[in-house]
């Protein structure tokens, strides 16, 4: 994903996936050159780790709040590597960057090296916690998320209290390597854990795909894996294992489901009663509130580390005003 706006007055490129570096170098130069003829602009570049629906979403949001201020915005993804993340935000900071937002792919080990771009220009980590300790981040660097305890906990009190605190859960989780799929998913045992009735009877990483949930859940109903909770990580898997319900001739409705993000496919499968249970994170909020926290940090106003963006439940009580405030 590469998109740029606010070339001139207009969105003068809107380009999807193009050669990286190619397409980068070109386009830098061009954006420097108009950065340069209206130096009062700010220009914030970001890198995404991946493209998925709900950072696809972040990314809008990102977009829409700097247009309104008639500023510029670069933004383009690394495919999960993170050499190339490195290379990409040290070419963002050479063009003439303000700010860097960004979605950490590496380790927790290897994000550390990151921060070391943050004595040059702020940098504000969105939804990925790029390190353990958040607290402990070094200056002009600050997290923009939702606290990931709140989501899985939410999710699975929820369930639970659906299912009269019984049940044989089926957990579907997201890549391991993120931090939230592993918050996620321990929230999920940290609750089950306080109900003798209710116990985990499968578990396996669907890396967020729909697709993944459906090859998931369709090979659990094969092998006749007995449960009456479909948890998962995300709201894509969550609606990839539905259908594999579906496809099986299994009755959905005789499950109790429960996802994470609340997005709109996930607001229709719960009118249509397929889903009893989302966690909104706002991907629109976070995408603003890492707007706002960039241009703090770049007029050196005060921001607070991290920044938290709350989960909300979602359940049949609820999601209506959510699902026409989405059309």
């Amino acid at each position: 994903m590469t998109r740029m706006v606010r070339i001139d007055q207009n969105k003068v490129f809107s380009l999807i996936k193009s050669s990286r570096r190619g397409w980068l170098n070109s386009l830098l130069v061009l954006f420097c050159c108009v950065l340069t003829a209206q130096a009062h602009a700010k220009f914030i570049a970001v890198s995404v780790s991946s493209q998925d629906n709900f950072r696809n979403t972040i990314t809008e949001s990102i977009e829409q709040a700097i247009d309104a201020r008639n500023d510029y915005v670069y933004i383009e993804d690394v495919d999960n590597d993170f050499a190339e993340q490195v290379k990409q935000i040290r070419h963002y900071i050479d063009s003439g960057a303000d700010a860097v937002i960004v979605f950490a792919t590496g380790t927790k080990e290897q994000n550390k090296q990151l921060f070391e771009f943050a004595k040059e220009v702020p940098l504000v980590f969105i939804n990925t916690e790029p390190v353990d300790d958040l607290f402990f981040m070094p200056p002009n660097t600050v997290y923009v998320g939702s606290n990931e305890v709140d989501s899985g906990t939410m999710q699975m009190e929820a369930l639970a209290k659906m299912a009269n605190y019984k049940g044989k859960i089926a957990l579907l989780k997201g890549e391991m390597s993120h931090p939230a799929a592993v918050t996620r998913t321990e929230d999920v045992y940290n609750v089950t854990d306080q109900y003798p009735d209710m116990s985990v009877v499968a578990a396996e990483a669907g890396n967020w795909q729909r697709n993944q949930g459906y090859n998931i859940v369709e090979k659990w109903v094969k092998d006749q894996v007995d449960f009456d909770i479909l948890v998962s990580n995300n709201d894509e898997m969550l609606l990839g294992g539905i259908m594999a319900l579906h496809d099986s001739g299994k009755d959905v409705k005789s499950y109790y489901t429960g996802g994470v993000d609340g997005i709109h496919d996930a607001l229709l499968a719960m009118q249509k009663g397929d889903v009893d249970v989302t966690v909104l994170q706002d991907g629109h909020r976070q995408g603003a509130a890492a707007v706002d926290v960039a241009y703090r940090m770049i007029n050196k106003g005060f921001v607070v580390n991290p920044h938290w963006v709350p989960f909300k439940l979602i359940t049949k009580d609820n999601y209506q005003t959510l699902l026409d405030n989405d059309q």
